[in-house]
């Protein structure tokens, strides 16, 4: 890298797919840019589950700005459910010409989650001592968070979505009735 600005390449996703390698029991995420470039990363269970845990908290901090803190968690919950099923996972990965890191996937051995506004911000920092800066609406944090949740099923690493919280409820309180 250049060093010259000390962030490491910012980019802006146009689109992505993963699939989990058995044989190396990790997952192969790759994405493609506006400026036509390709990437491809290894992901570890940890990692998976970092990204799928941060994401999950950034959104309930975001909604916490607008909702008390559990109606937050239940409409980050909401929100990831109705993206889950509107996801659409069918469409056709168009590889990019250019590949800044290479053509062979690169591990990723750490993450910086950061919420701006209505971005999210993902460093990928990689075993080659590289980071990837990516920077996401937050639907495109859930659409690509709801395929992570699919490929660690696969896996069957248990690192998926944490459950949605009961149900909000404001009963009135029972009364017990005395004979």
């Amino acid at each position: 890298g250049c060093g010259c600005c000390g962030r490491g390449n910012v980019v802006s996703i146009k689109q992505f797919n993963g699939e989990w390698v058995a044989r190396e029991d990790r997952v192969r995420f790759r994405f493609n840019t506006s400026e036509d470039e390709d990437y491809s990363f290894w992901l570890t269970r940890r990692i998976v589950q970092g990204l799928i845990a941060g994401a999950q908290h950034t959104a309930v901090k975001t909604l916490e700005k607008t909702h008390a803190p559990v109606v937050a968690q239940a409409v980050q919950a909401f929100q990831q459910q109705a993206v889950a099923q509107q996801a659409n996972f069918q469409q056709n990965y168009e590889a990019a010409k250019q590949q800044p890191l290479g053509d062979e996937p690169l591990l990723v051995i750490g993450l910086v989650i950061q919420q701006q506004d209505d971005q999210t911000s993902v460093e990928f920092q990689l075993s080659s001592g590289q980071s990837v800066h990516i920077q996401m609406q937050q639907h495109v944090v859930q659409v690509m968070v709801t395929l992570l949740n699919k490929l660690q099923e696969t896996a069957q690493w248990g690192v998926g979505f944490e459950p949605a919280p009961p149900a909000v409820e404001v009963a009135a309180p029972t009364q017990t009735l005395m004979h």
